[in-house]
This record gives C-alpha cells, structure tokens and sequence, in this order.
C-alpha cells in the first residue's frame, strides 16, 4: 500500500473520541471473584477503578500532539484504546489511517522468533505484504543497527535492542499515525538522535501523537498537548500552555508533599524531650511578615530610594496577571526588565550586543539562600537559554528586604521571531530547592538579528576563523 493511499487531507479528521471511557473491576481476594461468576451480577463483590473517564477530543490529520500526565493518569490506556488493543468500557474512538505503535517494551514480538521474523510479523499486521517488506529488509537492519542479534531469538535482546527494532519497523511502514509512548527513553544518545530525525520528517505529512515526560521533547515536537489527570482530560490546548500549567502543577504537588512530610516529622520530633526544632521554627515564624498573595506593588511605590531603576518597557505581551503564577510568596516578584549597555529598557535587544535582565523582589520573609534566574523560550515552547545566581553564590535577605539580582551577558544570535521570558526565584534548601514566585511568559522580547544567518537554534558569537594553506 503506497503512502499517498494512508495519508489523508489535512481537513480530515483521523481521530476521535466521545466520551471514551475505561473501566476494571478490582477484586480484594479470589474468593470475591468466584462469588461474581457464580452470581452472574446479581450481587457486586467488586470496585470499580475507572482509569479513563469522560474524554473527547480530535485530532486531524498532520497534526503534532503531545500527551503529558503523571504516571498512572490514564496515558497509556488511551493510546492502547486508540492502537485497539484495548476495549472502551463507554464511549467511542474512531481513527481513520494506518496506526504504528510502539507503546510498551517488546509489544508486538513474539520473545521466540528472532529479530528479522519479528520484522516480518509487525510489518504484516501493520499492512505491509511479504514482498514489500523484504524490499525494505536492508533499511530497517540499518536502522535498528543491531548487527548478528537480528537473528537471534527476541527473549535474548536488551530493552534498549528491543526498542530499536520497533521503531525500524514503524519507521519503514509509511503509517498515517505514528504513537509514541516513552519507550525511546531507553535507547542511547546516538539512536535517540536518529528517531527524532525520522519524527521530526514524519510530521511534515503524518498524525503524531508523543507521549513523554520530557517537556522540551514534547515542545520541540509538537504544536498542541492534552493533559490527562487521574483518568479525565483536565487540559487540551496549545502546547506552551499545557506545560505552563503542567508544570506549575508538578511543582505544587512536589511541595505539598514535602510540606506534609516536615509537618508529620515536626508532630513526631516536636514533645521529644531537649528539641529545640521547635523553638527555632516558632523563632523563625516570629521575624516573618505577613505573605501578601494580591498584586504586588511596584518598586517605584515601595523602594524607589532603594533602586534606581530605568523606565519598566512596554513588551509585547505582558504577562503580569498572577493567574498562572505559582510560589509560596515568601518573596514576591515585584519587577522583571531587560535593558542594553546604555541603560535603555527594551524588548528588541539587538543580537551580539550587551544586554542585562533585572528581577526585582520583595522578601515577606527571611531567606537563607535566595535564588533567582530566568529561562527563554521560543514560540513552541523550547528552553533556548537559561540562568540563575547559584553560580555565583546564593544571597541572604531579611524580612521586608527588596533585592535586584541583574543578569549581563552577550545577546545571542538567535532566529527570528518572539520569545518569552519566564521568571523565577526560589529558596535554595540543601535538600530541596522551593519556588517563591514564577512568573510564566512575564514578559517578550523580538531580538534584531541584522544580517547574521543562523542555523540550528542560535549562532556563535566571538568566533576566530584562521585557514592554512600549506603548497
């Protein structure tokens, strides 16, 4: 089957769901079991566990999209609803083109078959005849570059072998819709590379749908992102903002656990006799002040005699509403600007040339190892660039302190277009760095590139070229 016969216009449609849904039935012993086949749903011994509930969505065809959730959200039941090897409880999806997979480790391959009857037995369940797939025989082994293991036995291969030769096969298939599910997560640096080559190709014409835990994967590859939470499609949105908020979410959910983890060691530690954890976290409440989370004010009404700071720009798009901002406010940031060598504030800093970005903050309370830094990302959402003072040596601030940590470093040449500018700051603990206050996108900048052409995501700058030349 040719590849223009899978493909279908861009218009199309190639997958849909209707309030799809799955649902296992959980037993607490074997007994509870028998009792339900015996009583053929007169009586329930069983709870129900529904890993996917009340999803929808579409996806036409040559569209990039990514799937992000925690482990256990229900990811992996929706892709394997959708490949059909597994049945919806409720609902429906429909897909129309050939699917390739590569979902768990080894799926698909029969352990005692070798690697080159495994490559024949995928390819015919993916369309492909005998013929066709002997034609491409010389390809994928070239591909998976797994050398004499192609002919042994599947059950004697590493994960990462087994990978390698799933993905040859999708690869050499034509398929309408590639499925990816973190499985190239095992493979080497130098196989990673080669997929994402072939990905990257892949969506110029076909359906991508990425699974992965590697947010700038999912950035770099894909335009749009649903995010699955404990089995329901909580998000489904562009791709920056599915990992903005993601992201944010990650984070919260990371420090409620470790706040619920000191407070039940401080319930356990706080009676025992000659603690004194006690009294300095009760003294260290006292020097605190009180967090203010509404939008804080400016530097200019609340320490001008502190800072003198240029005129805030007027960006692109400001992003100053604290609706995605996420932190425990024990510093808040006040003001985030970039300015060139001469002072002025600007959001189209020209490329080779000294730029400065400032973040200003106010602390609510002390903080041992303050930290503050910034990342820069283009238009899908990929981290170009990013710094922090850690290098430098985390500072200390008291309660009511304002604090201006300033950035000054060479533009790089860089593509054209808009990037956003997050910032952040945290208290940098030994065990465990704490977000104060992130801004996601506070602000945007369109860097002048001139006449430097660029290839790849940024160009050298401060570059010695010398040529010899020896008769």
């Amino acid at each position: 089957m040719s590849s223009e016969t899978r493909i279908l216009p861009k218009e199309h449609s190639c997958i849909q769901a209707q309030e799809l849904g799955k649902c296992y039935k959980i037993y607490d012993d074997p007994k509870a079991r028998l009792k339900q086949a015996l009583f053929k749903g007169r009586r329930q011994y069983y709870r129900e566990f529904w890993a996917l509930r009340n999803v929808n969505f579409e996806i036409k065809q040559g569209e990039s999209v990514g799937i992000v959730g925690r482990n256990g959200s229900g990811k992996s039941t929706l892709l394997q609803m959708i490949c059909g090897t597994l049945t919806p409880t409720e609902g429906s999806v429909r897909t129309h083109g050939t699917i390739a997979a590569l979902l768990e480790l080894g799926s698909g391959f029969n352990p005692e078959f070798t690697g080159i009857e495994n490559v024949y037995l995928n390819a015919s369940l993916l369309g492909l005849s005998h013929e066709q797939t002997e034609s491409r025989m010389e390809d994928i082994k070239a591909f998976a570059d797994i050398g004499d293991f192609i002919d042994q036995p599947v059950k004697t291969y590493s994960s990462g072998m087994l990978v390698r030769l799933g993905f040859a096969v999708m690869a050499h298939v034509e398929p309408a819709i590639l499925i990816v599910d973190e499985a190239l997560s095992v493979g080497d640096a130098v196989f990673g590379q080669r997929c994402m080559r072939f990905i990257r190709k892949f969506t110029e014409k076909g359906t991508l749908l990425f699974v992965s835990h590697d947010l700038n994967s999912v950035s770099s590859l894909c335009e749009r992102a649903l995010w699955i939470d404990s089995g329901r499609l909580k998000i489904d949105n562009t791709n920056a903002m599915v990992v903005t908020a993601y992201t944010k979410y990650c984070l919260q959910s990371s420090q409620e656990e470790t706040s619920a983890a000191e407070v039940k060691s401080n319930t356990q530690t706080a009676d025992e006799p000659g603690n004194k954890r006690h009294e300095e976290t009760n003294s260290k409440h006292e020097k605190s002040v009180n967090v203010d989370t509404s939008k804080p004010k400016t530097v200019d009404e609340q320490s001008h005699e502190k800072f003198e700071l240029p005129k805030p720009p007027t960006p692109v798009a400001d992003n100053w509403n604290a609706e995605h901002d996420y932190g425990n406010r024990h510093a808040q940031i006040c003001q985030a600007y970039l300015h060139n060598a001469i002072g002025e504030s600007t959001n189209t800093p020209i490329c080779g040339e000294i730029v400065c970005i400032c973040i200003v903050a106010q602390c609510n309370q002390d903080v041992d190892n303050f930290m503050a830094g910034f990342i820069v990302r283009d238009h899908r959402g990929v981290t170009i660039m990013g710094e922090n003072n850690v290098r430098w040596g985390a500072e200390q601030t008291k309660a009511g302190d304002h604090i201006k940590i300033s950035f000054k470093f060479t533009m790089p040449f860089v593509k054209s277009g808009t990037y956003s500018i997050s910032i952040g700051i945290s208290e940098n603990d030994p065990d465990i760095v704490t977000v104060m206050h992130y801004k996601p996108d506070a602000f945007m900048i369109q860097p002048i590139l001139g006449k430097r052409e660029v290839h790849g995501i940024f160009a050298l700058s401060n570059v010695s070229v010398t040529a010899e030349i020896n008769p």
